[in-house]
């Protein structure tokens, strides 16, 4: 069909107001504004999010991708640089879901002038569907969490009866370990919310039109995906693919070339990463540990390392973390690895052939990418939805947990042991893991790979907005 002929199809993007949700959002955008099997139908999206989120995004933005800022209400210790999970104090976290609650009608306002066909959330902003539905816009979640985690959630904070979660890998416990873990990591409730955080998820699920969007692959999570599905009512869970994004954008950049230059010198599999996520910053104590246990280990490591910028940015001393700004342990010098402070290439590194393992707080992006480079992992979760990715990979055969009495302590003994099995072990466990990573990394490129489940997407949002010569199509 001629070019001036195609249907615009408009959909807005509403993630949360953190890098590791954006992320995977504005990667679905590229992949719906340039597939070519869309029939008659032409895809542009507007990204909508805080100016301290888009500030630097703005070289990402093409004639069918545009960015939208969202302007939050201002709140006492919370500047417009801080409208943004990045460098964010944990004790601010409340307070910025507060702003994000209390601009829902400048949110339904910018639906108004943009005018959008349909309209993607996330589930921190349970308010969004309604704010569409009120503009005649129909509204569909996608989550950027597994399916597994997501159905842990939606069983613990729904009505399960006390009982355990029915997937027995995925379990932390006793039912009320389950429930004091959830308590501790999700319902931290602020008594001035708008939105109680025991519901954001479960409404977030039940508001969206039709059926959920998960990033993931159906041959990874097919039980958790039919699972999650159930208490919805039989809502469709539809996977996307990995959506994997190109690291390479942050350019060679001098400390990136060390880096690369430093790997390009080491025996094939003899090196681990260690990275832990681009939000999260290690206690003292953590970090201390961490840096013997690499030590300890014996082997070759790049570990990515990140500290707030300072005490006050880390919420000042009565922040979760300890209050000081942190540093590496005085006296630290490894002979045998690289310290890189703040960013690196994690997919080029995991991807370079010196690369043997992946020691990762297990987010579900850091899995993604690490089955996508067939890469076996040392599994050392921190919190959040991480303990359940952790399980899941466990699961999958591609990862060795390091033992932790509670969730974020651990030992560097610990640490050292199990790195030194994945990395150099021949035999038995360490030899099946890495098997399976490259196994999985087969299923992981096919699913990115098929353009079919971005298809399948734009279809269905045309469906429940009436467009497109297929939106009546059945499946």
């Amino acid at each position: 069909m001629a070019q001036a002929e195609r249907e615009q199809l408009r959909v807005v993007m509403f993630p949360w107001l953190a890098h590791g949700h954006i992320n995977p959002y504005l990667e679905l955008a590229r992949r719906l504004t340039s597939a070519s099997d869309h029939g008659d139908l032409d895809v542009t999206v507007h990204l909508v999010s805080t100016p301290a989120n888009l500030a630097a995004l703005t070289d990402q933005q093409t004639d069918r991708i545009r960015f939208v800022e969202l302007h939050l209400p201002p709140l006492p210790d919370l500047p417009p640089a801080l409208h943004t999970t990045k460098h964010l104090p944990p004790r601010l976290m409340p307070v910025l879901k507060r702003a994000c609650d209390l601009a829902a009608p400048r949110f339904g306002a910018l639906l108004g002038d943009l005018r959008p066909d349909v309209l993607l959330y996330d589930f921190i902003q349970p308010w969004a569907p309604l704010e569409a539905a009120a503009r005649g816009v129909p509204a569909a979640h996608f989550s950027t969490c597994s399916a597994a985690a997501t159905a842990f959630f939606a069983h613990r904070l729904g009505d399960s009866g006390g009982r355990p979660f029915p997937c027995e890998a995925m379990r932390l416990g006793t039912p009320e370990e389950e429930a004091k873990y959830t308590e501790l990591f999700v319902l931290r409730e602020d008594p001035a919310a708008l939105v109680s955080e025991r519901d954001r998820l479960l409404l977030s699920l039940a508001r969206s039109s039709g059926f959920v969007a998960v990033k993931t692959c159906a041959e990874l999570e097919r039980p958790y995906m039919d699972y999650l599905s159930d208490p919805l009512g039989g809502k469709e869970i539809v996977p996307v693919g990995p959506l994997l994004v190109d690291d390479s954008g942050g350019g060679d950049t001098p400390e990136t070339e060390r880096v690369m230059r430093w790997l390009d010198g080491q025996e094939p599999g003899s090196v681990v990463l260690a990275s832990f996520g681009s939000e999260y910053f290690m206690s003292e104590r953590q970090i201390a540990e961490m840096a013997h246990g690499l030590d300890l280990s014996g082997e070759r490591f790049v570990w990515v390392v990140r500290f707030p910028k300072t005490s006050g940015d880390a919420g000042g001393e009565d922040d979760e973390y300890g209050g000081a700004a942190r540093a590496l342990p005085r006296g630290f010098a490894p002979a045998r690895g690289l310290v890189v402070e703040g960013w690196a290439p994690q997919r080029r590194i995991l991807s370079h052939g010196a690369c043997g393992a992946f020691l990762t707080h297990c987010g579900w992006s850091s899995v993604m990418e690490s089955l996508a480079a067939g890469v076996p992992m040392v599994a050392l979760p921190l919190h959040i939805d991480q303990p359940l990715g952790a399980n899941l990979v466990a699961e999958l055969g591609a990862a060795a947990r390091v033992p932790q009495e509670r969730f974020g302590e651990f030992r560097a003994e610990d640490v050292a042991r199990v790195v030194r099995e994945v990395v150099r072990g021949e035999e038995g466990k360490a030899l099946t893991l890495r098997r399976r990573a490259a196994e999985l990394r087969e299923v992981v490129a096919r699913n990115d790979a098929d353009g079919a489940q971005v298809g399948d997407l734009v279809r269905r949002m045309a469906r429940l907005c009436g467009k497109g010569q297929r939106a009546a199509a059945p499946n």
